[in-house]
């Protein structure tokens, strides 16, 4: 559980970060009018966006996995094990 709430801070923090990057690159974008600079940058945070849920994702699955492992050992839907 202490892993899933670290890494629920970290990727919030994170995403923070994101959003201020993101939301002050479109005002420099709307002031300058450089899309070869902004555009890319924003296209690049994009990809630490999709990380963010990958991560969430996969933080979640590897904190539920062992209740459900047990879950399932209990209705007896895992394989036996051949002795």
């Amino acid at each position: 559980m202490l892993y899933l709430f670290l890494g629920t801070i970290i990727l919030f923090s994170v995403t923070l970060i994101f959003y201020i990057v993101f939301f002050s690159l479109i005002y420099y974008w709307h002031v300058k009018r450089i899309s070869y600079v902004v555009v890319p940058l924003i296209f690049t945070f994009e990809f630490f966006l999709v990380a963010f849920f990958v991560v969430a994702l996969g933080l979640i699955v590897a904190n539920y996995f062992p209740v459900v492992l047990e879950a399932l050992k209990e209705i007896r839907i895992v394989a036996p094990r051949f002795r």
